[in-house]
């Protein structure tokens, strides 16, 4: 069985969904699932990955960092399926690969997700193409792969993990990373628009400040500062997140959550970076 640390009982959030999340992860049972988490090397994807496996489901991970999710996968007794989600070729061949080695897909959670922070007139365009590469096409990418096999299955089910900056612009320094948020909450209405006629529940999850390494990556930056500091002072531990996503994922066939916001009490919902004083 896999350990899945809880959270703190000093963290709290302001959840838009069910009180039936809050309670012990161990306490949500997804036995006999099969579950695809992508994004499942760090932060959300591996607290989702980590839980789901303690909640009894198959689990198989994918993202690009072979030595990180293979020993993941090793710990959870999961499915490792490593591939850049912008190289679609590949996304094909690991959804397969995931789907044959599990016996079929019942659920996708999409988690992968960058950020690159910055100004307009300071930020290179290669910045915003990576950003909708990553969190948009790379979505759906990965969906499009995984219906034949979601549709194949008994009550599916894709999570989209967006964020609050889906839900607005929090500061001008988040433009472009909060529309490609934006685009994953437009999605995910189209999919489930399309999709849940065919029995296929479609949920978007748009979390606040977070305690992962996502800001780790970025360059050297007052608003990477900025970021990292503020996801350290008022993020929730990804194992909150995980378990709206496993809320989610338990409910009856006949019961679609449409989105799942939720926050950290302590976050701040505007001035998310703001401009350097000169």
């Amino acid at each position: 069985m896999v350990a899945v640390p809880e959270s703190s009982p000093a963290s709290s959030a302001a959840s838009s969904a069910s009180h039936g999340a809050a309670g012990p992860l161990s306490e949500i049972s997804l036995r006999g699932r099969k579950v695809l988490v992508t994004g499942a090397s760090s932060g959300i994807g591996e607290a989702v990955a980590r839980a789901a496996a303690l909640a009894g489901a198959r689990v198989a991970v994918l993202a690009r960092r072979v030595d990180r999710l293979t020993a993941l996968a090793e710990e959870i007794d999961g499915v490792a399926v490593a591939a850049d989600v912008t190289d679609h070729e590949a996304v094909a061949e690991a959804v397969a690969a995931a789907a044959d080695r599990l016996d079929g897909l019942d659920a996708l959670v999409n988690s992968a997700g960058i950020t690159r922070p910055g100004l307009l007139a300071d930020t290179d365009p290669a910045a915003w193409r990576m950003l909708f590469d990553v969190n948009v096409v790379g979505l759906l990418a990965v969906t499009r792969a995984a219906l034949p096999h979601l549709l194949a299955a008994s009550a599916p089910s894709v999570v989209n993990v967006s964020s609050m900056s889906g839900r607005r612009v929090a500061g001008p320094a988040s433009g472009a990373y909060a529309a490609t948020k934006f685009a994953v909450h437009a999605l995910g209405e189209a999919l489930r628009m399309e999709l849940q006629p065919r029995g296929l529940r479609v949920t978007t999850v748009a979390p606040g400040f977070v305690r992962t390494g996502i800001a780790d990556g970025e360059p050297e930056s007052p608003f990477r500062e900025q970021l990292a500091a503020r996801l350290a002072e008022e993020g929730l531990p990804p194992t909150e997140i995980a378990r709206a996503v496993l809320h989610v994922l338990a409910l009856p066939a006949e019961v679609t959550v449409v989105e799942y916001a939720v926050m950290p009490t302590a976050q701040r919902d505007h001035g998310f970076l703001e401009p350097p004083s000169s």
